[in-house]
């Protein structure tokens, strides 16, 4: 497998939202404090999320407007040469987010910024990249292609793990690439009834359709008292 192993980790409502207030109760808080420390014990090489995560924990915004570039760039991966060992990893085809720096810290770690794209991106977005010294894998002319960029992670900077943690959208699409090894699903026993949330698998609407994946149970466990950990294995 010329790829990183992926584990899909994810905090949930009873009712599958990955987003809402009831992240704000007490129980839910308690749980992100395991879900945190569970996700340090993985020990994985790279974090991955899409944009809207990212945005959240590692980006400095979105871009509102970018100045006009006249310089073409080809479609060459550019890595910078930053020493850290911890990379996150984000997937933002259409060059939305903000970066004023190329490293990020989460949970008292520090990474090392990559950002996905695809071929189709602006030369506008790689000089800002550039700019600010991210380092940048292309995956794919106009559409993502994860099986490319988990063989790019793993071959040009060395992933041997990777955990996936959302949002919804591209934790779908890893599923249906047949990309996760693991779902680690945390459930906290709170809901608050939305149906415009977040979801730990979310189709998106600018996705073909996809197909139904079942799974098999490997572990179940009861954590802070009415909270569960749950491990999952997809069926291939």
């Amino acid at each position: 497998m010329n790829r990183p192993r992926v584990v899909c980790h994810i905090l949930s409502s009873l009712d599958g939202r990955i987003d809402g207030d009831f992240f704000m109760l007490p129980e839910t808080m308690e749980l992100s404090r395991r879900y945190a420390q569970i996700r340090k014990e993985y020990n994985c090489d790279a974090i991955l999320n899409g944009a809207t995560t990212c945005v959240e924990i590692f980006a400095d915004g979105y871009i509102e407007s970018l100045p006009k570039c006249d310089e073409r760039f080809d479609c060459a991966d550019e890595i910078a040469q930053i020493d850290l060992t911890k990379y996150a990893v984000c997937v933002d085809t259409k060059g939305t987010l903000l970066w004023n720096s190329n490293t990020a810290t989460r949970g008292g770690e520090e990474y090392h910024i990559v950002q996905i794209l695809t071929e189709d991106i602006s030369d506008a977005y790689i000089a800002h990249l550039r700019e600010n010294g991210i380092s940048y894998l292309f995956a794919g002319k106009d559409a993502l292609d994860i099986p490319l960029m988990l063989q790019k992670l793993y071959e040009k900077l060395n992933i041997r793990t990777l955990m996936l943690s959302g949002g919804g959208a591209i934790n779908w699409s890893f599923l249906q690439a047949g990309c996760i090894d693991e779902l680690s699903l945390i459930v906290a026993p709170v809901t608050d009834g939305l149906t415009d949330a977040a979801t730990t698998f979310d189709r998106s609407p600018f996705m073909s359709d996809g197909i139904p994946v079942s799974f098999t149970l490997k572990e179940a466990k009861r954590i802070n008292n009415n909270g569960v950990w749950l491990k999952y294995t997809p069926n291939k």
